[in-house]
């Protein structure tokens, strides 16, 4: 068995025996090196991850949903910032039609995270490992849902999205947004040399907040759509307390990526304790 899966199975033995608060607590400690205070949370991290476990919100769930997030984005009429689909949804890896696809396409489950495949020749690769791998993201749970509880509601299905040229220059603008309003944005790209992160302010102000392996010291360009990409940003958010919206700007063209709402686990552990702390502030909740 994969440490995943050793992971994971820990995990849910640890919900059922101790509950979700003490296994959310114990995930941080483990694998971020942070302490979470659920009992009165005050730092960003903390209202994050009280909000994924205390906080129901049908319309987050169906927001995280890869495929059905993008009907949230042509009702807010955004359609043309949509990656176009070139396949059908699939809930079973036998409706795959591989001899049906592009040479080139990205293969996605839209029920959790790091299950992509980005092919961009399809002579490449063979036909029955993609569908073993279609076949193996659809037989599981996104490996942390115990702890993230947002993702057992959706259902387990396999797109295909049109292959993105220029892989490699592709930068992702990850806008924060508080009740509406994006914040900062995380900036990663230069993938050639090694993923590259920077956090900006929305006037291209760096912030020196990274910690980690995560901080770096690349400067990203102001992009010419910034104005753009924050408009979008402020109409995908507005139905939410705290969402990242997630957008590429590739040769002068917005891509829609993807709306997170608890980011690294809602743990965020490449930001600073005096980043979140801050930031904290902003994100008002009831407990």
């Amino acid at each position: 068995m994969e440490a995943k899966s050793i992971y994971r199975a820990f995990l849910n033995v640890s919900v059922a025996i101790f509950g979700v608060t003490f296994t959310k607590k114990l995930d941080a400690k483990i694998r971020f090196h942070r302490n979470l205070n659920l009992k009165n949370p005050e730092t960003l991290a903390d209202k994050l991850c009280y909000m994924e476990l205390y906080i129901e919100d049908e319309l987050k769930s169906k927001c995280s949903d890869k495929y059905a997030v993008r009907e949230y984005v042509v009702d807010k009429g955004l359609e043309d910032i949509l990656v176009p689909l070139c396949a059908p949804v699939c809930s079973n890896a036998s409706e795959i039609v591989y001899s049906a696809l592009p040479n080139q396409f990205a293969m996605k489950a839209t029920h959790g995270c790091a299950m992509n495949l980005i092919c961009d020749n399809k002579s490449q690769i063979i036909e029955d490992e993609v569908i073993k791998l279609a076949n193996k993201w659809l037989h599981e749970d996104y490996p942390r849902a115990c702890i993230e509880p947002h993702y057992k509601k959706i259902p387990h299905r396999i797109i295909f999205e049109k292959f993105l040229q220029d892989a490699d220059s592709i930068i992702d603008y990850k806008f924060h947004c508080f009740h509406g309003i994006p914040d900062f944005v995380l900036v990663c790209g230069n993938r050639v040399s090694g993923v590259q992160k920077r956090i900006y302010t929305l006037d291209w102000e760096p912030i020196d907040a990274m910690v980690g392996a995560e901080k770096g010291k690349y400067e990203f360009e102001r992009p010419e759509n910034l104005g753009r990409m924050i408009e979008i940003s402020k109409t995908l958010a507005a139905d939410f307390d705290f969402v990242r919206v997630d957008l590429y700007d590739i040769n002068g063209k917005i891509y829609f990526g993807e709306l997170t709402f608890s980011p690294a686990s809602g743990v965020l552990p490449n930001f600073s304790e005096e980043f979140i702390a801050e930031k904290g502030r902003l994100l008002r909740i009831e407990l």
